[in-house]
């Protein structure tokens, strides 16, 4: 018996890297050597040109952000706060679907998107505002590669103490 067991497991090891590409579900796979100071993730992504990466992770009982040039260990922005001055929403419908996260640094906010637009494409980006990104004036818009978006923007923020925001 042991020896059919171990044939069958060997039989399956074997067979499993002839599934096609479609079986493989490497969505939780974080891109190489990204998040490995991150024991709590909400957010990762590289620009669009993968010069820079964007972080945010929860570090109880607060939230940082940092940006700068991948893979450098210092930062050119780095910044924690209280998670209450963090927020999230969730929008999906059968045409889009869109998670954003802000980060509030005095009167600066810094909004992450990632989603999927009407036509089904993948998308994610950083608006940067002085005040509200209603009212407030922006001030930069930061593309970023959906391919490398690691994205943990969900309603289980609440138990990390950020709020779910009602402006989508």
């Amino acid at each position: 018996m042991k020896h059919i067991v171990s044939h069958l497991l060997l039989s399956a090891g074997l067979m499993l890297p002839m599934l096609p590409p479609a079986y493989a579900d490497t969505s939780h796979i974080p891109p190489p050597s990204s998040l490995q100071h991150c024991a709590k993730p909400v957010f990762y992504a590289k620009t669009a040109n993968h010069k820079k990466e964007v972080e945010i992770c929860i570090v109880s009982p607060s939230v940082s952000y940092s940006f700068g040039k991948t893979g450098d260990a210092v930062k050119e922005m780095n910044i924690t706060i209280p998670a209450g001055n963090a927020s999230y929403a969730y929008q999906s419908n059968q045409a889009i679907s869109l998670q954003e996260f802000t980060v509030r640094n005095g009167d600066t906010r810094y909004l992450i998107s990632a989603g999927t637009n009407d036509e089904g494409k993948p998308f994610a980006s950083i608006d940067v505002y002085k005040g509200a990104p209603e009212s407030g004036k922006r001030l930069a818009e930061i593309k970023l590669d959906p391919d490398t978006v690691v994205n943990n923007i969900s309603h289980a923020l609440s138990e990390e103490g950020i709020a779910e925001s009602d402006n989508l």
